[in-house]
């Protein structure tokens, strides 16, 4: 009986262990597509086992979740306002010249609450920064700053100046210094030689501080040609084509001149008598010369009466005569110097009154002129002896006279007295030099 007992009891505990495990069986065979095994425990010893990829994934399950549906919240000091803000006037500041990023984890965004900070004029001022994170929560952040007026420059550059062809320029030419600054070249004295745009190097300096400025300059021909006047050149035969080349020459460092007359004032031919007129001497840069000058449009030929001296009343000193009424009278030597000059008065008798006496066998030419017209010219010698008289075959005979006709001999003589021309405050006090013929010598002579 008592194996009997013993017996029962081994198989209903087997039977207790079928019956509790079995379960775990079916639970193991469910969820193996679930990658997750269960092991039921014993009655004595159970534990439950999971791999730790399992472990692994369902963590970052986990934390993806609470980072969605919970996200981290900002630290308090995550962006901070900077202190000891300064600009320059003119200047435009960003963002994060206002603020200092202490903590990037929920990447804050900033933008000015009211626009951009004004920095147009010098003074004390407040920005407001908006800081907004990605947890959706924001904040404002104020800093202080101050705007500074522009730092003063050692020099300032001048707009593009222009330099004579083959000048020395100098700094100051090509900038304006602060006070107490010194300007420089730094490789030298730029060259002018050729005309275009160049560029040097500036340097100032102050206190062993430089600063280096470029300046653009222009290198231009800027000297007017040379005009000089033609000697003669003013007085022109009545009907001669007249062109600036008549009056005056003109010279340039180009080698190039364009000579014109300025519009409004070309010369006329039509009239006798005095005229202005304005010569443009102009070289291939432009620069220009204003010559304004005087000619003498005069006859071609002779019209007024040779004057005739009065041989009974003439002296060393004093000459007496006629020739045409109301003109001038003009006596020169044979250099062309004017020795004396008078006027005829309305009958013709005209007296001139000699700068200094005759001299034995002196020799001089008398002649008429007005600005326009003139006479032959009249030949003498100065000789105080008596003379015999032989005029157009005559019968000579002795006279005690210092004055007479000893010959019919022609002088082609060019006087001295002429307008200053290109001298428009020097008017001539009689006419202008001509060439001009005698039909009478008269020889002076003591006996």
């Amino acid at each position: 009986m008592k194996n009997i007992r013993r017996k029962l009891i081994v198989i209903l505990a087997f039977g207790l262990v079928l019956s509790v495990s079995t379960p775990a069986f079916a639970t193991e065979t469910e969820t193996q597509d679930d990658t997750t095994t269960q092991v039921a425990p014993s009655s004595e010893t159970s534990t439950e086992v999971t791999p730790a990829s399992e472990v692994t994934a369902n963590d970052n399950t986990e934390e993806e979740q609470k980072t969605t549906k919970s996200p981290l919240k900002a630290s308090a000091n995550a962006v901070v306002a900077k202190t000891g803000l300064s600009f320059e006037i003119g200047t435009t500041p960003t963002t994060n010249d206002f603020v200092t990023i202490n903590d990037a984890t929920n990447n804050p965004t900033l933008t000015f609450k009211n626009g951009q900070p004004a920095t147009t004029t010098a003074g004390n001022y407040t920005a407001v920064i908006l800081v907004t994170f990605d947890d959706t929560t924001s904040t404002e952040i104020t800093a202080n700053y101050i705007v500074k007026a522009a730092a003063t420059p050692l020099a300032t550059l001048k707009t593009k100046p222009t330099f004579a062809l083959g000048s020395k320029p100098t700094p100051s030419q090509f900038a304006t210094p602060a006070t107490d600054v010194q300007l420089s070249f730094k490789s030298g004295v730029p060259s002018t030689k050729k005309t275009g745009t160049f560029k040097t190097t500036i340097v100032a300096s102050k206190n062993g501080v430089t600063e280096e400025l470029i300046a653009t300059f222009v290198v231009a021909d800027q000297e007017a040609p040379k005009v000089e006047l033609i000697k003669g050149g003013g007085v022109v035969i009545n009907g001669t084509v007249i062109t600036p080349s008549t009056f005056v020459t003109a010279t340039d460092n180009s080698g190039k001149v364009t000579l014109s007359f300025k519009p409004g004032h070309e010369p006329s031919t039509s009239r006798l008598g005095m005229h202005k007129t304005i010569i443009l001497a102009t070289d291939p840069s432009g620069n220009t010369t204003e010559y304004p000058t005087y000619y003498v449009i005069y006859s071609e030929k002779p019209t007024f009466k040779t004057p005739v001296i009065d041989v009974e009343r003439s002296t060393a000193t004093t000459i007496y005569g006629t020739t045409t009424p109301n003109i001038g009278v003009i006596i020169e030597d044979l250099d062309g110097n004017s020795i004396g000059w008078g006027s005829a008065d309305a009958t013709g008798h005209f007296i001139v009154e000699l700068d200094k006496p005759l001299e034995p066998g002196d020799e001089f030419i008398i002649y008429a002129v007005t600005e326009v017209e003139y006479s032959e010219a009249a030949h003498y010698i100065y000789d105080i002896e008596y003379l015999e008289v032989n005029e157009q075959n005559q019968t000579p005979t002795k006279e005690k006279t210092k004055f007479k006709v000893a010959s019919n001999k022609t002088s082609s003589l060019k006087t001295a007295i002429l307008p200053k021309t290109g001298d428009e405050h020097s008017l001539p006090l009689v006419a202008f030099g001509l060439i001009l013929a005698s039909g009478a010598a008269v020889v002076l002579r003591k006996k």
